[in-house]
């Protein structure tokens, strides 16, 4: 699978175009204090279709949530599909770079994106913190939804990626020697004559090959092609990463696809580090490559690969692992012709065709050397006689005859075989055989206590995958029982919120209540009290027009009883005679009749008007307040003014009275006045009777507006009535 990390675009999320390519990839380890991870994106089956139901142009987008967070564009973005499709292959390999210290916070988006209208398809999401370092992960990511279900559109939808954490250093094994061991695959050594296609290879460290080949002869999943995770959103647990530490079948590694199809070249580094790499050298241990024509990786649901073309197989024995540390400088040896085994692939010549690998072991945390195209001819080369056609098995006979005629893996060649010194002495002889067969039963103990750690640290990881499923789900239970907790809580808490919500409100409309019914108390008596005032002002405006009705007849009949008085003092009628004493005596006791009858009403007691209680508070506005005290106030000084007006009336009407009675007694008597004195009174009398006049001008004493106020009405209509007043 190219490595695709350049762009050709300005715009970084573009998906790219440029053919895969087959340079190696230089190195395995992160720049320092940050992790890369790095996602092969095989392909998809059944995407969904775009929003107006045409068929997707998809490319994928893989970036951190930081990077999500704050909108920046990624630069891992694969290549486009050739035309729009809903089941793409793309083989492309992109990384993501994030900061150590973040890698427990950060998660790797995954999104494919429509080409034509950039428009989202699916989105993954997947925690950093759960992947472990340097271990591929082949994932069948089910499509998300928001409520954690796939809806019907996107039930059947899988993408399928493989992705692998790498580190700055690699983490050293507890017990180990060595860090990892790297495998370089470079390519096939001779041309093919029956290959239409390039072959991508599937390598895996295997801890017992006969074990394998059962399993892969029963058609187990787990040692057939590439073994996939299903992955479903949201993620359930953690387990779904979880890793053995031995693995029956090792864990796979898939190559990029090899081209051209007539000789296949890779140049490809595959890291196999812990218990799957370096410390695991062993009589039944061996390194197994599968090739696979790349076509088989199209059209297949669930994705997987089909019958390979054929197997490579390398015993890592004990001896090996000896043979490696005697290299210089790189510890590692150059296979030049691996063969491949139950192949129909067949060469030019029509041999079956090899390999050409080599391997190291890697004794540092941080390597600087990894291995090249050209660094790894430096190797020493292990010897292709001492490989059989099936399993490899390497010949290791101690006996002299066998040293002398016989290649071993203490020798690469050879010539490095006669180069070693046989000693012909009896006692050597026997002291070294002795010392050989002491170290082969300390080999044989040894194995065998690998194999039965290995039994244990199986057992081991058993148990403690049982425990910590057992442990998953207490702490679920707690979490649950402490939510149900929290949520109980809550819901009290919140119910007696409400209650005290519902409390205050009752208690507010208590007391709105009470208020409004002692207003309308107030508002009762107030208009109670207006009432007899009011009826008062009616009664003495009736009585004013009563006097006025009174004042004049009395003024009628003076001018028609006594208009002019004669020399003698006695009135003059209208033809200028004397009228009679007797008519003149009636009409003076009748004016004197009306004139008690009108000072009686004088002298009468002035209306009194109760004066306007404060109005409560629950007026709505100081400005009504003052509007209607004003009102009460101008009622109040227009009483006393016709109080007083009265008062003045009653004394001259007093005095005219009195005037007349002296009069009428000196006429009695015989006492004479001018004669125009009466005359001269008269105008007098007419202004009094004019002034008398004044009082019926009399206004109401509360107008409609304040009659209104005084009555119980709504609370609207009374700020209404008081701002048109």
């Amino acid at each position: 699978m190219g490595l695709k990390n350049k762009k050709n675009t300005e715009d970084p999320e573009e998906p790219l175009v440029t053919s895969q390519s087959t340079e190696p990839e230089i190195g395995h380890l992160s720049p320092s204090k940050k992790e890369t991870i790095m996602v092969t994106l095989h392909g998809a089956t059944n995407l969904p279709a775009c929003k107006d139901g045409s068929e997707p142009w998809p490319y994928v987008v893989v970036k951190s949530t930081s990077e999500e967070k704050n909108n920046q564009s990624s630069k891992a973005v694969t290549s486009v599909t050739s035309e729009p499709t809903r089941a793409p292959i793309w083989g492309d390999t992109v990384n993501v770079e994030i900061q150590a210290e973040d890698a427990g916070q950060e998660d790797v988006i995954l999104k494919v994106v429509d080409n034509r209208k950039k428009q989202e398809l699916l989105s993954y999401k997947i925690p950093i913190k759960y992947l472990r370092v340097f271990h591929p992960y082949h994932f069948e990511l089910v499509k998300p939804t928001e409520s954690g279900k796939a809806d019907e559109a996107t039930a059947k939808t899988q993408l399928y990626a493989t992705v692998v954490r790498k580190s700055s250093f690699i983490p050293r094994y507890i017990g180990c020697n060595h860090m990892a061991l790297e495998i370089f695959l470079r390519r096939v050594n001779e041309p093919l004559a029956n290959n239409p296609n390039p072959i991508v290879v599937i390598a895996r460290v295997v801890p017992n090959y006969k074990e394998f080949k059962v399993s892969q002869a029963n058609r187990d999943l787990a040692s057939v092609g590439l073994p996939i995770t299903p992955l479903s959103f949201p993620i359930p647990s953690v387990m779904n990463f979880d890793v053995p530490r031995v693995s029956q079948n090792g864990c796979p590694q898939l190559s990029k696809p090899g081209g051209p199809p007539e000789q296949p070249l890779w140049n490809q580094s595959f890291l196999f580090q812990g218990r799957d790499g370096a410390t695991n050298f062993s009589e039944d241990t061996a390194l197994v490559l599968e090739y696979y024509s790349s076509t088989s990786m199209k059209g297949s649901q669930p994705w997987t690969l089909d019958q390979p073309l054929g197997i490579s197989v390398l015993p890592l024995k004990s001896r090996l692992y000896r043979k490696m540390l005697t290299g210089k400088g790189l510890d590692g040896l150059h296979v030049e012709r691996l063969p491949i085994m139950d192949t129909s692939l067949k060469t030019i010549n029509g041999e079956a065709p090899t390999v050409d690998l080599s391997f190291q072991l890697l004794s540092s945390e941080r390597p600087e050397n990894f291995l090249t195209p050209n660094n790894s001819k430096a190797l020493p080369t292990l010897d292709p006689k001492i490989l059989d056609e099936k399993l490899g098995t390497i010949q290791e006979s101690w006996s002299k005859d066998t040293v002398s005629s016989t290649v071993d893996l203490s020798t690469s060649t050879p010539r490095e075989a006669e180069e070693e010194p046989l000693v012909p002495e009896m006692s050597r002889d026997t002291e070294m055989n002795n010392y050989r067969r002491a170290m082969q039963k300390m080999a044989e103990d040894i194995l065998s206590l690998r194999r039965q750690t290995n039994i244990l640290e199986g057992e081991n990881h058993i148990l403690r995958s049982r425990l910590v499923q057992q442990e998953e789900e207490e702490r679920q239970g707690k979490a649950s029982e402490a939510q149900n907790t929290v949520s109980m809580k809550q819901k009290l808490l919140l119910s007696e919120l409400d209650m005290k919500k519902l409390r205050d409100r009752v208690q507010y409309l208590q007391n709105e209540l009470i208020r409004k019914n002692d207003r309308e108390k107030e508002l009762l008596l107030l208009y109670q009290a207006q009432q007899p005032p009011a009826a008062l002002l009616k009664q003495y405006q009736g009585k004013l027009q009563k006097m006025k009705a009174l004042e004049e007849t009395v003024r009628h009949q003076e001018k028609a009883g006594f208009p002019v008085l004669s020399a003698s003092g006695l009135p003059l009628g209208s033809m200028g005679e004397n009228l009679p004493v007797e008519l003149y005596s009636v009409l003076l006791a009748e004016n004197a009749k009306l004139r008690t009858e009108l000072d009686k009403n004088r002298h009468q007691q002035a209306p009194i008007i109760l004066q306007q209680q404060a109005l409560p508070d629950l007026l709505s506005g100081t400005s009504d307040k003052f509007n209607l005290l004003a009102k009460l106030e101008h009622a109040q000084s227009r009483i006393l003014s016709l109080e007083s007006q009265l008062e003045d009336s009653a004394r001259r009407w007093g005095r005219e009275k009195q005037d007349l009675a002296t009069r009428l007694q000196e006429q009695e008597k015989g006492f004479r006045h001018p004669s125009n004195s009466i005359v001269i009174e008269q105008p007098s009398a007419l202004t009094h009777s004019t002034d008398l006049k004044q009082p019926l001008n009399l206004e109401p004493l509360l107008p409609s507006s304040d009659t209104k106020l005084n009555k119980p009405s709504n609370p609207q209509k009374e700020t209404a009535n008081s701002q048109q007043t």
